[in-house]
């Protein structure tokens, strides 16, 4: 999308400011995508040619360069705007900033989002080894079963490396909002409770679909306690750890919104 097409699309009022900002990036199943720039702009640059999906193609390759410079002519702009010479390195701060997200990336939270990651993808090798060596004739009802199964897989799936992803964001921020608290002060709404809320939602959303599984394949229930429990500890230690996490109010998602003009 050229720079001046990315500017005439954001003046379209039916956008909301920052609603990207704090979602779960499934646009396929988001009732708000319709008022999501970011998903506009994918959009009006998506090629339906297979190839530009395919990582092992040279056309996805090149879509993404084409990607990156665009991106880059805006970031000129951007700061231009902004009156930042880029040109200038702050070495100082680019180790600050790095030493900040290890420690976030290695704390105890992101350490137990990692190992449920881990535990998913355990959980479900062995389960697919029970199912392609099992031999049943399927029935009606199992079929519906098995949409039912997928359907709580794909929310899974979805969710988990990203859980931990935000908890970390959540964490990196805090720790950057402290050191700006002592500047601007404490009163603004903080991006840590935003990405932690946003972490809590795929943490409830994940216990559920491991519910329906439970429900869907009874004989192996007892196997799913553990994983259901290994969420319930890290979305009580993620609420403790950010106690204003579910009250932050996400651009779009959690407000009453009407209809555009």
């Amino acid at each position: 999308m050229r720079i001046e097409d990315l500017t005439e699309l954001a003046k379209n009022p039916n956008f909301i400011s920052g609603i990207y900002n704090y979602c779960d990036r499934w646009c396929e199943r988001c009732p708000m995508a319709s008022r999501c720039l970011l998903y506009a702009q994918e959009q009006d640059d998506a090629d339906d040619s297979p190839e530009t999906r395919d990582i092992n193609n040279e056309a996805f390759w090149k879509k993404l360069a084409s990607i990156f410079q665009e991106t880059r002519e805006l970031i000129t702009k951007w700061a231009e705007e902004a009156g930042l010479d880029l040109s200038e390195v702050d070495e100082k701060e680019i180790t600050r900033i790095k030493k900040r997200r290890e420690r976030a990336s290695n704390g105890p939270l992101a350490n137990a989002g990692k190992a449920y990651a881990s535990a998913v993808t355990e959980w479900f090798s062995d389960f697919d080894q029970t199912i392609s060596s099992s031999d049943t004739q399927a029935t009606e009802a199992d079929s519906e079963q098995n949409e039912l199964l997928d359907d709580a897989r794909d929310v899974i799936y979805w969710y988990q490396y990203q859980i931990a992803v935000k908890t970390i964001r959540a964490l990196s921020s805090r720790a950057e909002e402290k050191e700006e608290a002592e500047i601007f002060g404490d009163e603004f709404p903080k991006d840590s409770d935003g990405s932690a809320k946003v972490a809590l939602l795929g943490i409830d959303r994940s216990i559920s679909a491991w519910r329906i599984i439970q429900l869907c394949v009874p004989e192996r229930a007892e196997l799913i306690v553990p994983v259901i429990l290994q969420l319930e500890k890290l979305r009580q230690a993620t609420e403790r750890k950010f106690p204003n996490a579910r009250d932050f109010i996400r651009p779009g998602f959690d407000e009453i919104l009407g209809d555009a003009n």
